[in-house]
């Protein structure tokens, strides 16, 4: 069956584990961030934004996971990723709640990863 894209693979087992898990990462955080939790509302809250702001940002990390894992337009999904984690870290930095920044800037690491492991 052909797609109309193509799903990356790349020219090493290295290169695609370094597409395909910021790819996940990004899923299951779509999938936490969708589920809409009394607790993800609140974090949302706390860090100054509407609490439906959970569903936009699980779409957005649902399309960066799609855009991660889809040969050409890498980059894109790398830019729209990179966005959303900055935006989290300067929203904790901003209430001073230091004890939150090492997710989002582990999905960062693992974009950046992404982002220099072949081909966009």
């Amino acid at each position: 069956m052909n797609f109309p894209v193509q799903i990356f693979t790349g020219a090493t087992v290295l290169d695609t584990v370094l597409v395909w898990l910021p790819a996940a990462a990004f899923l299951v955080g779509a999938i936490v961030n969708a589920t809409g939790h009394q607790k993800i509302r609140a974090g949302f809250v706390r860090l100054g934004f509407p609490f439906w702001w959970c569903w936009v940002t699980a779409a957005l990390e649902l399309l960066t996971a799609v855009l991660l894992v889809t040969a050409g337009i890498r980059y894109i999904g790398v830019a729209l990723g990179a966005c959303i984690m900055l935006t989290a870290i300067a929203a904790i930095v901003r209430i001073r709640n230091y004890r939150e920044l090492p997710p989002p800037m582990l999905f960062l690491l693992l974009l950046m990863l992404a982002d220099i492991s072949g081909y966009a």
